[in-house]
């Protein structure tokens, strides 16, 4: 008994460990993917067109119409160009063209290990992969392959299962983009929320079609739209479906301030022009749903009109088929 006693005493005099227990470190943030602009880098942003192709598709009255304008055999090009993506069931979509770059990004649930594959035999040799983020949950990883096609270098990057990158040119803006994507890029705007285009995109609204280019213009660009180009900051439009009608929006910004009437005469003018053309009786603007209705302000200039949707749809198709079959070849090849 004594011995017992003895014993439990020198065990409650015992110094305890005061060694804290490892702690697992926390999750990384979500990735932030949508919208899509907001991975998109401004600095040297020339232009930026940002779709949303499941708006477009999922209109029973437009599907048929967009089938016409993008057939399956310029969409399978396309597919397999890029990192074998189908175009009609994307979330979101992204073009950005710099000096050096293209810049494509899409949205939807995706496997990487397919979107992977589809790199490799799209470039001759893939010459690296790395994964720049670790996750134990997958759609927190990113994934970064790249290679070259040509004398041209070439990356991919897949956010997770959500969303994949890909870079034909100089890959800055898509590791810019793995920023945007991780938060980790605190000092600096995504384009639409810098100027100019800022500005152009609290102009042209949440649509499920946006394009624009930032200013200063080249000389020959800047003699459009009667000269209102000149003196641009920005240019942009916006398309919009609304019941067998599509709305479309021009917008230009610029230091107008008392000359800004004049630059929406010249604006006006500009359409007109375009209106009474080959092109416009084509496109079925000679015969819009709506009257063209013209603003200005301090800054900018503005048009909003909506057209059938049938006539701009079938007109693009025969306008712009073969155009966008060898625009989207060059786009896609070195």
């Amino acid at each position: 008994m004594k011995r017992a006693v003895l014993l439990l005493a020198v065990v409650s005099c015992a110094p305890h460990s005061t060694t804290p227990r490892p702690v697992a470190p926390p999750p990384p943030p979500a990735l932030h993917l949508a919208p899509l602009g907001d991975l998109v880098p401004a600095a040297g942003l020339a232009w930026i067109a940002d779709l949303r192709p499941r708006v477009w598709f999922a209109d029973p009255s437009l599907a048929p119409l967009l089938e016409g304008v993008l057939p399956d055999d310029l969409l399978g090009d396309v597919e397999r160009a890029s990192v074998g993506l189908d175009v009609r069931s994307m979330e979101e979509v992204v073009v950005a063209k710099y000096d050096k770059t293209t810049l494509l990004l899409a949205r939807e649930v995706l496997d990487p290990v397919k979107v992977e594959i589809a790199f490799a035999s799209r470039v001759a040799e893939v010459q690296g992969r790395a994964i720049d983020r670790r996750a134990d949950d997958p759609r927190g990883v990113v994934v970064r392959d790249w290679g070259m096609l040509g004398k041209q270098r070439q990356a991919v990057v897949v956010f997770g299962r959500e969303a994949a990158g890909l870079a034909l040119g100089d890959d800055a803006p898509l590791r810019a983009a793995e920023l945007f994507a991780e938060g980790r890029l605190k000092r600096a705007a995504p384009v639409w929320r810098a100027a100019p285009l800022d500005r152009i995109a609290a102009l042209l609204g949440d649509a499920p079609l946006s394009a624009a280019a930032a200013g200063p213009f080249d000389a020959e660009t800047a003699r459009g739209l009667d000269g209102v180009l000149a003196v641009a900051t920005g240019a942009g439009i916006a398309a919009s479906p609304e019941g067998g009608t599509i709305r479309v929006r021009v917008a230009v910004t610029g230091g107008w301030g008392e000359r800004s009437a004049e630059a929406r005469e010249k604006l006006r003018a500009s359409y007109v022009r375009v209106v009474q053309s080959g092109i416009g009786h084509l496109l079925g603007l000679a015969q819009p749903a709506s009257e063209p209705r013209f603003a200005a302000t301090d800054d900018s200039v503005t048009v909003d009109v909506r057209v059938d949707a049938a006539a701009l749809l079938h007109g693009l198709a025969d306008a712009t088929t073969a155009p966008l079959r060898e625009m989207m070849g060059r786009s896609l090849t070195p």
